[in-house]
């Protein structure tokens, strides 16, 4: 009996503290949806993206507000989102490795990156596909294929796959553009092995996502000797070639879905487009002194370019101390001319030059492909070639 009555009492007390914690998490419950989301909004906008990424998980009211649109564009007007990051990009069978790293650097000539590096992995690339990161636009960058497209969101590691428009072309280009006005993001597909005068446009992430027909204005096509694209302040640029041989620059309002040409002023038609000081710029070399010259876009309607020579930057820099190649691959806000290597080992070298003080700084970040993460993904110790590097990344919690 007495044993019967202490196993009774012990049932009793357990079934009082599964009551107790019920209650417990009912009040906490409560209290946690009496918040306004307003408050927890601007709780979650003082975060890090990552934390931000992770706390989607929390509850439905959490992600209901970490994936609410204005809450997305509130993030990315933060300031610490602002600073834009260098994306390096290499693929080994099905496998794409990324890595980012800041695009800011230190002032010591030779020095290692204080910052940590971020291990972006994208496993589900296609072997066969092809891998081309070129740009990114707040935040996407997109991966054309001849079937489909890929858009990829490195901060979130999420993938889209956007299929090709019905009755297109076989052979196409895709180019992504962002509108800051209207908070969208738009791809624009064209055939790239003839001239056209029409092209496809899909507005991302719309209710009614469907493929557009868009006249161009102008019978070109994007050129082939040089695909690069950039997007400033809502307009896409692009080089093309218009009837046989006169080469322009294409630019796409995002947001009116209009097309301009634009006539280069300088002689060698094709050039590394990049911006400048906030402005569309491309990046051509003088001959026969083989000197760097930036052509800044100052008026699109008049067809106006401002030069600016650099006769003291590298054109193809050597680092005998390093052994390493560089090559340009963009130019950061402060107006640091940014290079990097063909290809490396272990540890990232990025090298940059300061025009103003006409002098050199090479970073090294340490930690991409070290020992750990080569056996890990059976990279073996030979040097990683056919790097892709994507500069301006900024970090964005767009889902499409």
């Amino acid at each position: 009996m007495e044993q019967q009555e202490e196993e009774n009492q012990i049932k009793t007390m357990k079934q009082q503290e599964e009551e107790t914690q019920i209650k417990k998490r009912r009040q906490s419950s409560s209290v946690s949806s009496s918040f306004p989301h307003d408050l927890i909004s601007e709780i979650l906008l003082r975060l890090p993206l990552k934390t931000v990424g992770r706390f989607r998980c929390v509850s439905k009211l959490w992600s209901s507000v970490t994936t609410d649109r204005y809450f997305i564009n509130s993030f990315v007007t933060r300031p610490q989102s602002k600073s834009p990051r260098l994306l390096l990009c290499f693929r080994r069978a099905n496998k794409v490795f990324a890595f980012s790293i800041p695009q800011d650097h230190p002032k010591e000539a030779y020095s290692v990156s204080s910052q940590p590096v971020d291990r972006l992995h994208m496993t589900t690339y296609h072997k066969n596909g092809v891998f081309s990161p070129r740009k990114s636009v707040q935040g996407l960058i997109c991966f054309p294929r001849r079937a489909k497209t890929l858009i990829w969101n490195p901060t979130t590691r999420h993938i889209s796959t956007i299929h090709k428009p019905e009755k297109s072309w076989k052979d196409r280009t895709v180019f992504l553009g962002y509108d800051p006005i209207g908070c969208k993001h738009k791809l624009v597909s064209m055939p790239w092995d003839k001239t056209s005068d029409e092209c496809r446009v899909l507005t991302l992430g719309s209710d009614q996502e469907s493929w557009r027909m868009v006249k161009t204005n102008h019978n070109h096509r994007p050129s082939t000797n040089y695909i690069s694209y950039e997007c400033i302040n809502g307009v896409l640029y692009y080089h093309a070639c218009i009837g046989e041989d006169e080469n322009v620059l294409m630019s796409f309002d995002v947001r009116s879905e209009k097309f301009h040409a634009i006539k280069p002023q300088w002689n060698n038609s094709f050039g590394l487009l990049t911006r400048y000081k906030g402005k569309l710029a491309c990046a051509t070399v003088s001959y026969p002194d083989s000197c760097l010259i930036v052509w800044t876009l100052k008026d699109p309607e008049k067809h106006y370019w401002s030069p600016i020579n650099f006769p003291g930057a590298p054109l193809h820099p050597y680092a005998p101390r390093l052994k390493t190649n560089f090559r340009l691959t963009g130019i950061t806000d402060a107006g640091e001319f940014v290079y990097v290597p063909y290809e490396f080992r272990q540890s990232f070298y990025v090298m940059y030059y300061d025009p103003k003080r006409k002098s050199i700084h090479v970073v090294e970040f340490k930690g991409i492909a070290d020992d750990e993460f080569r056996l890990k993904h059976g990279l073996g110790n030979r040097r990683l070639s056919t790097i892709f590097t994507v500069p301006n990344h900024i970090e964005s919690l767009v889902s499409l």
